[in-house]
């Protein structure tokens, strides 16, 4: 029997700001810069952004490029609450 692979799982840490006047609620990465994602709500907007954060980490990881983290994660403004996904590539 052969050893299961080994799959990457990089942690995409996300403000999620409360909906606005026009119902949308905007998710932000905050762990890795320019990704965010819209929707009517917070289960949308997460399911625009992680994957754009899982197709952004797997340019690095494919490339071998150290990856541009934001270190600490950008702190969620007033109002905002962050969650923190395990995605694996």
């Amino acid at each position: 029997m052969t050893a299961p692979l080994s799959v990457p799982v990089f942690n995409c840490v996300v403000n999620v700001a409360p909906a606005g006047p026009d119902g949308t609620v905007v998710a932000t990465v905050a762990n890795l810069a320019d990704l965010s994602g819209r929707g009517k709500s917070e289960r949308e907007a997460l399911a625009q952004v992680v994957p754009a954060f899982k197709q952004a980490v797997a340019r690095y990881h494919a490339a071998a490029l150290p990856i541009t983290w934001i270190e600490p994660p950008t702190a969620p403004a007033s109002g905002e609450v962050q969650r923190l996904i395990a995605v694996h590539l």
